[in-house]
């Protein structure tokens, strides 16, 4: 009795709706490497190689001053403790710090908010390029997965290949065709106009 109650549950469970039924008859199921999509976008990899150029300049920028301060800090054996020659230069030798160190923040945060601008417009592109393909093609799903190769003998690899949310897909992969839309209207687009 208990099995047949059991049964019961289990049955209408594991029979799907009408909807789904219709919707997995109606769409296709795709899938996209969003890494490989971003790691071949000409103008993504420009914008960051150009935020990698600034970020390095403001590094040197910042070591640059960093010795400049600690060779006036050296200044401060030429005067005994407690002479106003030698507060003064303390003085001055910690607003300098003080101000290095606030423009460091503000320069490295601003960096950071224009690379996540940079990843979210990229991703906004790709996303409009991936629903025009899924109207075009009658695709309902598209899902994101990873077609790197697990490489056997480095754990790290075999971790994250076995928790990829894609185990088998029949290879209706967009990745290519994405890659390609994205970098044409690149190509295509007026200059002045890419950072819209």
């Amino acid at each position: 009795m208990l099995l047949v109650a059991a049964v019961a549950v289990i049955v209408p469970l594991a029979s799907p709706s009408v909807e789904a039924q219709e919707g997995a008859k109606s769409g296709l199921v795709a899938v996209l490497d969003v890494a490989r999509v971003f790691k071949e976008n000409q103008e993504f990899d420009a914008k960051m190689k150009m935020i990698k150029r600034e970020a390095d300049t403001l590094k040197n920028q910042i070591t640059q001053q960093q010795e400049s301060i600690k060779a006036r800090a050296q200044q401060l054996g030429q005067y005994e403790v407690g002479t106003p020659e030698r507060n003064n230069l303390e003085a001055d030798l910690e607003q300098q710090q003080a101000a290095l160190r606030t423009k460091a923040r503000q320069a490295e945060a601003d960096l950071l908010n224009r690379e996540a601008k940079i990843y979210y417009d990229t991703y906004q592109q790709m996303q409009a390029i991936v629903g025009s393909f899924a109207t075009k093609y009658g695709i309902s799903l598209v899902l994101r997965f990873d077609s790197e190769e697990i490489d056997a003998s480095n754990r790290a690899e075999v971790i994250k290949g076995v928790n990829r949310a894609v185990v088998y897909h029949r290879r209706l992969d967009l990745t290519k065709d994405v890659s390609a839309a994205m970098n044409a209207q690149t190509a295509m687009a007026p200059t002045g106009t890419q950072n819209k």
